[in-house]
């Protein structure tokens, strides 16, 4: 078996390698191409391309290679193996080979074609489908917390919607682990899981001339926009969720500690933890992301913006945020640690944390 060194070192591109667990749900047909690393050329060379038939020679010769630790796929394809992965996630909680971060990414891909799916169809079918998927996401995460330490840079910050709830199931789950994980104790992520993706489903009925309009909203806009609470609730109604956490995630992620949010002004303790942390990580996911009117914050800043509204979101929990921040990211644990920027920082943060 090569080793990750020698892999790197034989181009620009990156590879993962493929192991029986995953191969095992291929099927007869390739859902992305093969490659083998030849030691004569001393790189990675194709072997075959995806929807390739496999006939009992070729399929032989996969296995053969695969048992050797001398199969993989380039990263180019993770979203193809994503696709076909997303059918088939259950393969990834005894999957050895595959490293905490390529595991992050596929999961991103899988989950996030599910909650397209749902968002376009809000039907039963695709309600099912898509607790399945996070059914599956939490029993990965729940059996490893240490693997959301990879979920920071696996989100993604173009302006769409489904893309944001993903975004905020990845950072609304590391920040409650980090808060409330104990060793050994089992805990149900099911519902939260749902309730971060379901968070803003009702955004999917406001016009696009408001949702995605490229200046400030006027007042009625604004008003218009708020609406996307009530209108969840109708269509939680009408699918038959009536979890309490996912309801509180979906009704509650606006309201603020200090009384000052929608759609009920509620405060403090009223609001539950599960709340709390899908307001955040709504918000923060908002910020990062590109808009249609300014492009994305830096994290450090958004969280910092986040951390110094403490009137607004809970201390506790943006400090989790931080923290999952600068799991697996040396880049922003350095800035992090920079003085003179992050006394910038924090000036712009309370300048932004007072509008």
């Amino acid at each position: 078996m090569k080793s990750d060194t020698e892999l790197q070192n034989t181009g620009a591109q990156e590879f993962l390698q493929i192991s029986f667990n995953i191969l095992n749900t291929f099927g007869n047909r390739l859902p992305v191409s093969l490659c083998i690393h030849d030691d004569e050329f001393g790189r990675v060379v194709p072997l075959f391309a995806k929807d390739t038939r496999l006939s009992d020679k070729k399929k032989e010769q996969v296995d053969n290679y695969c048992s050797e630790g001398n199969l993989f796929i380039s990263k180019e394809d993770y979203a193809s193996l994503a696709g076909h992965i997303s059918q088939n996630l259950g393969a990834l909680l005894t999957e050895h080979y595959l490293d905490e971060a390529a595991a992050a990414e596929i999961f991103y891909e899988g989950v996030l074609e599910k909650v397209r799916d749902f968002y376009s169809h809000p039907i039963g079918d695709t309600l099912e489908e898509l607790r399945t998927v996070l059914a599956i996401f939490c029993e990965y995460v729940w059996v490893d917390p240490n693997r959301w330490t990879h979920f920071f840079n696996t989100l993604k910050r173009e302006k769409d919607i489904c893309c944001h709830a993903v975004n905020t199931l990845f950072v609304g789950t590391s920040i409650y682990l980090k808060v409330l994980y104990k060793p050994g104790e089992k805990m149900d992520l099911n519902p939260l899981a749902m309730g971060l993706v379901l968070h803003d489903l009702g955004m999917t009925q406001i016009p696009a001339t408001v949702s995605e309009k490229p200046s400030k909203l006027l007042y009625k806009e604004r008003m218009r926009m708020q609406e996307h609470v009530d209108i969840a609730e109708k269509m939680l109604n009408r699918l038959e969720i009536r979890d309490d956490v996912v309801k509180a995630c979906v009704f509650d992620h606006h309201e603020r500690l200090d009384g000052s949010g929608y759609p009920k002004g509620r405060r403090g303790d009223t609001i539950t933890l599960e709340a709390r942390v899908c307001a955040i990580s709504d918000a923060f996911c908002g910020m990062i992301a590109d808009r249609y009117h300014r492009p994305g914050l830096n994290a450090i800043l958004a969280a910092i913006i986040l951390t110094e509204s403490k009137a607004k979101y809970d201390p506790k929990l943006t400090t989790s945020l931080i923290s999952f921040i600068i799991s697996n990211n040396p880049e922003m644990k350095a800035l992090l640690q920079d003085k003179a920027k992050m006394q910038q920082l924090r000036a712009i943060a309370l300048q932004k944390a007072a509008q």
